[in-house]
């Protein structure tokens, strides 16, 4: 788990008394960096052992309001996923991250896993030479085994309305969230975004329920066993060997699923997983550069990395050679077309997921809520752009895919300048 931070300042005292007992915890130390609403804690016991505790306590993000997801209820499924995995999936099982304990209060919950001494698939994408085919690799196996010892462990035919439910509605719950701390933004109609007019969320919303074409592609026809539920590329660990410079191997752990108890769509994890390399690991690692004047807004990633750019506009041909994958395009023929709006999707409902988030974060000119603000008028800005790209373009997006995502990366029709670091 070393994408997250470890603050160097003891804080067993804000652990629950009873999860400090039970495990004979000695110390604890806040984990930071993540996207949660939840606290986050290394802790160590009197013999040296490590665990994870993850603690959530009822009304954490309500002053700027919580979204579904973030909610207590939510939290508490967590562990019961992972209890369920572990008890029904014996081929997922061992590349899912293992209970040590949950506890619920009150007003609280927790639970503890050990912690896991690996790297998130992105940091293959910094190894140089050869770093996109070794992540695009690991991606396929990941998927592979996810593929064939999970999702496709028990399937039924999808509900009417699926699709609506998980993305329309999802994003129509969030807007007030958004309405409330983005303004008029949220509804403004002569909006321009990157030298691109724009609809608001609200008529974008609107102008895909009027479309039976893009429905009919949001609409899964069968969900699948629920491995997971929220599968950005920070919930996969990468098993590590040996010191500096050292290899990535096979091994691989899953970890902090959504907590959901029914079958779900497989390409709800996939496009979370596209989201890491589009926009959101970047994101959260160094914030937008927002600007506004007469001409509208202006929208970037702080320090884009080209590498993230190609890897994700590789990602569904990635997809397509896994076998589940292929599979399902003989059952589901424009999965590939849901995976691109699932993604547009998931970057405008993240945004009000930023402003329920508790992570302290400081960004230049930018800490605290300031930040969190910053990172959700991004999103939202890009989410924007990607929705009507898919609206307003090709009416079969999925054949090239880098175009698609370009949106995101030109200004009036040109690449943006901007360093890009790999």
């Amino acid at each position: 788990m070393t994408i997250l931070d470890v603050r160097s300042r003891d804080v067993l005292e804000q652990v629950p008394k009873g999860v400090c007992d039970e495990l004979g915890l000695r110390q604890a130390h806040e984990l930071t960096g993540g996207g949660t609403p939840a606290q986050v804690y290394r802790c160590e016991d009197a013999d040296g052992n490590v665990v994870v505790v993850k603690l959530l306590r009822a009304g954490a993000g309500a002053g700027a309001g919580t979204v579904d997801g973030h909610d207590l209820g939510s939290f508490l499924r967590k562990p019961a996923q992972i209890a369920r995995i572990h008890r029904e999936l014996p081929g997922l099982s061992p590349h899912y991250v293992p209970l040590v304990g949950q506890w619920q209060g009150r007003d609280w919950g927790a639970y503890a896993m050990p912690w896991i001494d690996g790297v998130s698939p992105v940091t293959l994408l910094h190894g140089g030479e050869g770093g996109g085919q070794q992540f695009l690799a690991a991606l396929q196996s990941v998927f592979g085994v996810l593929g064939t010892h999970g999702y496709a462990a028990s399937a039924m035919p999808a509900p009417p309305g699926h699709g609506i439910s998980t993305h329309l509605d999802r994003l129509t719950r969030r807007l007030p969230l958004l309405t409330r701390h983005l303004g008029r933004l949220v509804d403004e109609v002569d909006l321009r975004v990157n030298g691109r007019a724009v609809p608001s969320a609200r008529e974008l919303l609107r102008r895909t329920a009027a479309r039976a074409d893009v429905l009919a592609a949001i609409e899964p026809t069968q969900l699948y066993y629920p491995v997971h539920g929220d599968l950005n590329l920070g919930n996969l660990m990468l098993g590590t060997d040996g010191g500096p410079g050292r290899d990535l191997g096979p091994r691989f752990t899953v970890v902090d699923p959504r907590g959901i108890d029914e079958h779900w769509d497989p390409v709800y994890d996939a496009a979370k997983a596209l989201f890491s390399l589009t926009l959101f690991d970047a994101a959260m690692a160094g914030g937008f550069e927002i600007g506004r004047d007469a001409r509208g807004y202006q929208v970037r990633l702080r320090c884009p990395v080209q590498a993230y750019n190609t890897a994700a506009a590789q990602v569904p041909a990635t997809l397509m050679t896994v076998e589940f994958f292929r599979h399902l395009g003989h059952t589901d023929p424009l999965w590939l077309r849901r995976l691109l709006y699932a993604h547009a999707f998931h970057v405008l409902a993240e945004a009000a997921c930023r402003l329920s988030d508790q992570t302290v974060r400081t960004f230049p000119g930018a800490s605290g809520w300031a930040a969190r603000r910053e990172l959700a008028l991004g999103l939202y800005l890009s989410g924007l752009l990607l929705l009507d790209d898919l609206l307003s373009g090709p009416s079969d997006p999925e054949s090239d895919p880098a175009a698609h995502l370009a949106c995101l990366t030109t200004v009036d029709g040109s690449a943006a300048a901007s360093s890009s670091p790999s």
